[in-house]
């Protein structure tokens, strides 16, 4: 009997013990719970993008007090580089040759700086400002020019990526509007005006007006 009662007075002094550890001062103590942190997943933005689309040329000059005029149609591409929402690089060349009807344009290069306006979540104005080089040739001698210079064109795109099929593609991308250079991945289409040549004589022979208009798709890397 003796021996069970040691063992009880043992059994609840260890209990005891215990029992003062866990809540020391009246307060339980329990290990501290770090707070889970969400990261969103890492991407590497691509501030590049490629396009393509149809010209229409329209070309008027006046040559010894005879005036001429042409309409052709042709092909161009573009392509870029956008440091940010606000400005951006871009190459683009164009030729026509469809319809002519005395003079076509060979080819036009030209390389521009890109200040864009952001209009909407999908729609974004741009200008461009630098300097191309035009070759019109043709059967009418009089209108064929070789010339290079400043250049200039205003335009506007439009996105058509879907942000809704994928949340993780919005956190990862969620840009507001077209020209941003962590845009989506995605298709968008453009439009714009562009003066290939700015107060050039045709060798002498009189003031040239030459300027496309052009429409196209674009693709964001």
């Amino acid at each position: 009997m003796r021996e069970i009662t040691k063992k009880l007075i043992w059994t609840a002094a260890a209990l005891i013990t215990v029992q003062n550890t866990l809540y020391a001062g009246g307060k339980i103590t329990a290990p501290a719970i770090s707070p889970v942190i969400e990261i969103p997943p890492l991407v590497d933005p691509s501030p590049w993008y490629l396009g393509a689309g149809l010209v229409k040329l329209d070309y008027k000059g006046c040559h010894n007090s005879c005036e001429f005029e042409d309409v052709t149609y042709g092909m161009m591409v573009r392509g870029g580089y956008e440091f940010n929402q606000y400005i951006g690089l871009e190459a683009r060349g164009m030729w026509t040759g469809w319809e002519a009807e005395g003079a076509e344009l060979e080819h036009h290069f030209g390389i521009f700086m890109k200040p864009m306006v952001p209009v909407s979540e999908n729609f974004n104005a741009y200008g461009l400002l630098g300097y191309g080089k035009t070759k019109i040739g043709g059967t009418y001698e009089r209108a064929a020019m070789d010339e290079s210079g400043f250049s200039w064109g205003i335009g506007i795109e439009y996105d058509l990526s879907d942000r809704e099929d994928d949340e993780e593609e919005n956190t990862r991308y969620n840009r507001e509007f077209d020209g941003q250079a962590d845009q989506e991945k995605g298709w968008g289409i453009f439009i714009d005006y562009q003066q290939l040549l700015v107060n050039k004589q045709n060798l002498g022979r009189g003031e040239v007006d030459l300027h496309v208009f052009s429409f196209g798709v674009t693709y964001d890397f």
